[in-house]
């Protein structure tokens, strides 16, 4: 595994085994990478559209308030190195994955007073077009939906991946304290007030990683006292890799 020379050598990294086995890592990346990924978030938050890039952040649903901007093959440049090959590998070889290029990302922001998420485990099917290649290939969203694998081109040709590992990088919430909100809820089961709950704090410049899984439920919580921003990283797995580990649990969404 090549080594990531921006990584703080002063950084820490944790291991968790409850509610679920989850890795968190605090002050991740050398300070000059760290302003430069929180440089790069602002401008983009602050010009919507940058540099041609295409970049907008837009709430999904009407049921989640965080604006959020996918992140793209053009835009994840900006975003060095957590859009690295070197950096994959490290996550997946941290987690103990197989390593492929398909990944996704986005940008996060959470507006203060931001109603609580609902609690899921990111177990799904990904769809990715197969004509794409390269050392990291990111969903083309305009060849085939990623959560369905439905073709919006007639050369599109989904195929099906599972979303394998999770990433949060927290960056630019220095106003963040106890009390705040906008931790990441990690949960023993999917309803709420039952079971193990375990709260992430959203520190600038750590991170929150886990295997996705039958029980990897996590939810973003209620933030009454500062926005919360982060950096989405999804690594991805074969079906068949995902069915000799979980079996069948995976949330599998057909082509359509």
């Amino acid at each position: 595994m090549e080594a990531v020379p921006e990584l703080n050598p002063d950084g820490e990294w944790f291991v968790s085994e409850r509610p679920f086995r989850h890795v968190r890592a605090e002050r991740v990346f050398r300070d000059d990478c760290y302003r430069g990924l929180e440089k790069a978030f602002g401008a983009i938050k602050k010009g919507g559209e940058t540099g041609g890039i295409g970049a907008r952040f837009e709430r999904s649903t009407s049921a989640y308030d965080a604006l959020i901007a996918a992140v793209s093959p053009l835009m994840s440049a900006r975003f060095r190195p957590l859009f690295d090959r070197r950096w994959i590998a490290l996550l997946a070889g941290v987690l103990d994955l197989p390593l492929l290029p398909q990944i996704d990302g986005a940008l996060h922001e959470v507006p203060i007073n931001s109603r609580a998420g609902w609690i899921h485990n990111d177990f799904c099917s990904a769809w990715f077009d197969a004509g794409v290649r390269g050392d990291l290939i990111f969903p083309d969203r305009r060849k085939c939906a990623y959560f369905t694998g439905s073709p919006k081109t007639p050369d599109a040709r989904p195929r099906e991946y599972i979303r394998a590992a999770t990433m949060i990088f927290y960056l630019d919430n220095d106003r963040w304290k106890p009390g705040a909100g906008g931790e990441t809820g990690l949960y023993a089961t999917s309803r709420r007030g039952t079971g193990e709950v375990h709260a992430v704090a959203p520190v600038s410049n750590s991170l929150l990683l886990f295997e996705c899984s039958p029980h990897s439920y996590h939810a973003l919580l209620a933030n009454p006292g500062c926005p919360r921003k982060s950096i989405i990283l999804w690594l991805h797995c074969t079906v068949d890799y995902a069915q000799s580990r979980w079996g069948r649990a995976v949330t599998r969404r057909r082509s359509t």
